[in-house]
């Protein structure tokens, strides 16, 4: 959840920040287009990293959860085996 709010912020962010350029921008019209084209660039460049970021940790985080759930799965099979033999 806190990763949707991460990229929600950050889009807004940027997003009013550019709106916030483009309105009091002193440069021409093509000037103006330029850095509308710049910081959309910037924008999904911030974004990929964002949700490259997200991934690794969801990654991160299932592999943790995969190696806790054999670690558990393996005691268990171990005192099920010890309780057989005795």
């Amino acid at each position: 959840m806190e990763t949707k709010k991460l990229i929600g912020g950050l889009l807004a962010g940027t997003a009013i920040g550019i709106a916030i350029g483009i309105l009091l921008a002193p440069g021409s019209g093509e000037q103006t287009r330029n850095n509308v084209v710049k910081g959309s660039k910037r924008l999904a460049n911030d974004l990929k990293n964002t949700v490259e970021e997200s991934m690794d940790s969801l990654k991160n985080q299932y592999n943790r959860s995969v190696d806790e759930t054999a670690k558990r799965g393996r005691e268990v099979i171990t005192q099920v085996g010890e309780r057989i033999k005795a």
